[in-house]
């Protein structure tokens, strides 16, 4: 009767789920048939091959889709607390008020070096500016209005505001006519600030630009004078509409622009030239008078 070696072993679903070392394999001779159950003994199962056979087990491997799955799932978590980190941040960054302050850790901070008033050259000192002015009308003494337009009621012609204003005095009689007027504008420091001065400066300049521009044939002259106020210019033209000659002083004083115009009847042409020296004399001698009401 043919024998059979049998090893003792588990059966082999124990070994797999433990992952063990396999047992020595069972082997058979090759003079052995298959039998009945009762042959084989208890519980043998299908028969073995003839030859010998080797089963080698290895641990189990994590299936793939569950890996891959976790991957996923850890990716997204890591989003997650890259999105609540930010999300700290940019609430902490936006309580500006609770972030504590930095201190230097530097034991002697180097100073750090300052715009000094020596940097740059010290500017001149600008001249005191007016705060107010007096009316057009308050600026000639009476005694030089009546120099220019020789009668003791004029007619007066006014108007004007706080830094604006102009007076005319004026006599006609005949062919005879006589006028002084005053026109006075101001730049108040309470609406210009600092800025007063430079903006009289650049209304008076304006003024000079815009006489210049005018000149006609019967402009005959137009000069810049010295010795008046802190700029001056003069100027005489006929007015042929309505008949009479101008001579006129512009000048400027601190924060006020003064004019000053003498106008008399036209001259027949070979008395131009004096008229010209009279009308522009009798207007900066108006003007040197009226400046004073300016101090």
């Amino acid at each position: 009767m043919a024998t059979r070696h049998r090893a003792a072993a588990s059966p082999p679903s124990t070994e797999r789920e433990s992952g063990s070392a396999a047992r020595p394999p069972v082997t058979f001779s090759t003079s052995e048939h298959p039998g009945s159950a009762g042959e084989w003994g208890e519980g043998l199962g299908l028969p073995r091959l003839p030859e010998p056979f080797h089963r080698v087990y290895s641990p189990p491997e994590a299936p793939k889709v569950k890996a891959r799955r976790s991957g996923v799932v850890g990716a997204v978590l890591a989003v997650l607390a890259a999105v609540a980190l930010t999300a700290m941040g940019v609430f902490a960054f936006a309580r500006g008020g609770a972030r504590p302050k930095v201190e230097s850790t530097v034991a002697d901070p180097p100073a750090r070096p300052r715009a000094s008033a020596t940097a740059s050259p010290a500017q001149p000192a600008q001249p005191a500016t007016f705060a107010t002015i007096p009316g057009a009308c308050d600026v000639l003494p009476p005694a030089t209005v009546r120099r220019f337009v020789p009668t003791d009621a004029p007619a007066v012609d006014k108007m004007g505001a706080e830094t604006a204003s102009v007076c005319k005095y004026s006599l006609s009689g005949g062919h005879r006519y006589r006028a002084v007027q005053v026109d006075a504008r101001a730049f108040l420091p309470k609406y210009m600030h600092e800025q007063a001065t430079s903006m009289t400066i650049w209304s008076y300049e304006a003024q000079w630009k815009q006489a210049v521009k005018d000149l006609t044939p019967d402009t005959r002259s137009l000069r810049r004078i010295d010795g008046l106020g802190d700029g001056a210019f003069e100027r005489y033209w006929i007015d042929r509409d309505v008949h009479v000659a101008v001579g006129e002083a512009t000048v400027r004083y601190r924060n006020v622009v003064l004019r000053m115009q003498y106008t008399e009847e036209q001259p027949p042409a070979s008395g131009r030239a004096a008229s010209e020296q009279r009308c522009l004399a009798a207007a900066i001698a108006a003007a040197r008078a009226g400046l004073p009401a300016f101090r």
